[in-house]
């Protein structure tokens, strides 16, 4: 966490790991990162063996949502099936890859550095 934390240096302006454990092949982790415009992703990302539940809540300022990333088995209508991500609206979903933190942070950097110029 602390080198993904260290690669994206340039947007991240603090972080908070609320739960980092690890036991054999299970991990869990959960974290607030807070950005340089005020923007907050909050994280959790367990993996229990090969199964692996993951959410990434991007919010704004005020916390209203930007995007949501996750795979919560709610949407099967969507190509990407269980992977998703929720953009403006909770009822706005669409499809989405599985993401990791990186790939997360790098859409965020690349939004958060944009809106800079």
């Amino acid at each position: 966490m602390l080198n993904v934390v260290k690669a994206f240096r340039a947007i991240i302006k603090d972080f908070i790991i609320e739960l980092l454990e690890r036991e054999g092949n299970r991990r869990r982790l959960k974290a607030r990162l807070i950005f340089i415009d005020g923007s907050t992703l909050r994280v959790k990302d367990y993996h229990f063996g090969d199964q692996r539940k993951y959410a990434y809540h991007w919010t704004n300022v005020k916390g209203e949502l930007i995007i949501r990333w996750d795979n919560a088995p709610h949407w099967s209508w969507i190509s990407t099936f269980p992977h998703h991500k929720h953009v403006r609206f909770v009822e706005n979903v669409q499809p989405s890859l599985e993401m990791s933190l990186v790939e997360v942070l790098t859409v965020i950097e690349g939004k958060i550095l944009a809106s800079q110029r």
